[in-house]
C-alpha cells in the first residue's frame, strides 16, 4: 500500500451460453467487441482537490486518459482500449488477461504526464486515482476547465468501499462509454465466480489474518475498507480492523501483532516480473527473525501467503483473488 498511499472485449455474442460465459470470465478473458451506445447523458459528482464538482458526458468519450493503473485495467477490462488515447502510473505488471489490450493504449508516462503531455492528446475524459488530479499530478481544475470531465471510482475514494462498490464503479464506466450490457456480464460473472469460492468455504471456521505491507520501524498494515471487507467475503477477519485505529491503512506496532496472534500473514509482494518474489521472500525472513514475533501462530506454522498490491485494493483482480486466497487459508482444492 505505500506505493498507493504515498504517491494504484464488450459484448457477449447473441446466443452464447451462460455456463460459456462465466467459463470465459473466469479465465479472465474479455467479451468480443461490440458497438458502444451513445449515453443520452450521464452525470456524476466529484470531490476533487476539496471541490465538489459535477461532471458529465453527453457522448461516448473517444479520447479517454487513465492516470492510474487500476482505472486502466478497469476500463480494459470491459474492451475500451479503442477509446483510450493514453494511461499513466503503471505501477506493477500488468494484470496478465489484459496485456495484450494495454499494448494497444499508448503509454504517456511512467509515472503522471506533465500537462502539455497531458492536452496533447486531446482528451475528452479522464480517470484515476484521487491524487493524480492533484498538485501531485495535475491538479484537477486545470483539466475540468477544458471541459474535460474526470471519473475517480468511488472504491477508490470511499472509506467503507467493498466490493459491490467496485461492481458499482465498472457498471458506472459501463454507462460513461455505452456498454452497460457488457458492465453487467463482468459483474455478474465475478458474481458468479465468488458465489462458487463461498459455497467452498461455508461450513469452515474462519481465519485470523494480518495484512502486512512494509516497514519503516513499525509495521505498516490494514486497518479499516475495502481490504479487509474483501477478506470478509472468504472467512479471513483482520486482526487489526478493530483495533480503534480510524483508516484504512496505516502503521501498527509489533506488539499489537503479537496481542493478535494471526493465524495467517498476507505479505504485499512488491517485485517486478511475474516469477520475482524477492521482496515476498525478504519480507518473510524478516518476521521470521524478528524475536518479538516467535510465539505468533502464523510465524510458527509458517503461514505467509504472497499478493500484489493491487489483487487487495480496488480494481478488477479481487475476486480471482479471493479464490486463491481462500485456497491457501482454508485448504480448499479447486
Amino acid at each position: 500500500m505505500k506505493k498507493f498511499t504515498k504517491s494504484l472485449k464488450k459484448g457477449i455474442i447473441i446466443g452464447m451460453s451462460t455456463m460459456a460465459l462465466l467459463g470465459l470470465a473466469g479465465c479472465g478473458e474479455q467479451p468480443a467487441n461490440t458497438p458502444a451506445k451513445a449515453p443520452t447523458s450521464v452525470s456524476w459528482t466529484e470531490m476533487l482537490d476539496g471541490q465538489e464538482v459535477t461532471n458529465k458526458v453527453d457522448k461516448v468519450p473517444e479520447r479517454a486518459i487513465s492516470m492510474s493503473q487500476a482505472t486502466t485495467e478497469m476500463m480494459l477490462a470491459l474492451g475500451l482500449e479503442d477509446k483510450m488515447v493514453g494511461t499513466a502510473m503503471k505501477e506493477e505488471d500488468i494484470y496478465p488477461p489484459l496485456q495484450e489490450s494495454y499494448d494497444k493504449v499508448k503509454v504517456l508516462s511512467e509515472k503522471w504526464p506533465s500537462y502539455e503531455t497531458f492536452m496533447a492528446e486531446k482528451p475528452d475524459f479522464a480517470t484515476g486515482w484521487e491524487v493524480p488530479f492533484t498538485k501531485r499530478g495535475i491538479p484537477a481544475e486545470r483539466i475540468t476547465s477544458q471541459n474535460i470531465p474526470i471519473f475517480i471510482p468511488s472504491s477508490m475514494q470511499k472509506l467503507d468501499a467493498d466490493l459491490d462498490t467496485v461492481f458499482e464503479d465498472m457498471l458506472k464506466y459501463g454507462e460513461i462509454f455505452g456498454v452497460q450490457e457488457d458492465a453487467k456480464v463482468w459483474v455478474d460473472a465475478q458474481k458468479e465466480m465468488l458465489k462458487s469460492t463461498q459455497e467452498k468455504i461455508k461450513n469452515l471456521p474462519k481465519k485470523k489474518v494480518f495484512i502486512y505491507d512494509s516497514s519503516d520501524g513499525q509495521p505498516f498494515t490494514a486497518f479499516k475498507g475495502y481490504t479487509t471487507n474483501i477478506l470478509k467475503l472468504i472467512g479471513a477477519d483482520n486482526v487489526m480492523e478493530n483495533a480503534g485505529v480510524d483508516k484504512t491503512w496505516a502503521a501498527t506496532s509489533w506488539e499489537s501483532i503479537v496481542a493478535a496472534d494471526p493465524e495467517y500473514i498476507i505479505i504485499a509482494d512488491y517485485s517486478n516480473g511475474v516469477r520475482n518474489d524477492e521482496d515476498f521472500q525478504q519480507k518473510v525472513a524478516a518476521i521470521r527473525e524478528n524475536p518479538q514475533l516467535q510465539n505468533v501462530t502464523a510465524v510458527r506454522e509458517n503461514h505467509f501467503v504472497k499478493v500484489k498490491l493491487s489483487e487487495i485494493t480496488p480494481g478488477v483482480r479481487t475476486v480471482e483473488s479471493l479464490k486463491r486466497l481462500a485456497e491457501e487459508i482454508h485448504g480448499i482444492k479447486d
